[in-house]
């Protein structure tokens, strides 16, 4: 008679480890979606601030109003840094969907960190290079 299969002994936390793993495409799926919430609430702004603005100048040129038309100027001039941010979040989307590839490719943990530094690198250094003074 044999003796009945002895489960496999693992390491405590093991499996909770395995489990934890995700490919490349899915931590970058989860961070675009991360960041459609706060672009679509960008747009709704944009649109509002639009929506108001001409109300507002179309109440200044029917009433003869210069305050109205001032008010519905600053706010169509509030618009602009929602289409901004919106931008700025739609090219860091387009930056991770490029990512996707390489990762993908990279046969070591070290493949994978230089391309990292490498992307990273040249997206943050292009942008404060676009900050800096006299240029």
């Amino acid at each position: 008679m044999g003796h009945p299969a002895q489960p496999v002994q693992r390491a405590p936390g093991v499996d909770i480890l395995h489990a934890l793993m995700r490919t490349a495409k899915e931590v970058i799926d989860q961070a675009i979606g991360e960041n459609r919430v706060p672009e679509f609430i960008l747009y709704v702004f944009a649109c509002l601030f639009v929506a108001a603005g001409l109300a507002l100048i179309g109440l200044a040129i029917y009433d003869k109003s210069p305050i109205h038309g001032i008010s519905g100027v600053a706010l169509n001039g509030l618009a602009w840094p929602a289409y901004n941010a919106t931008r700025r979040i739609r090219s860091e989307n387009l930056m991770l969907r490029m990512l996707e590839v390489p990762l993908m490719k990279a046969k070591t943990a070290d493949e994978a960190a230089k391309m990292l530094t490498q992307a990273f690198g040249n997206h943050f250094k292009g942008r404060a290079s676009d900050k800096l003074p006299g240029q």
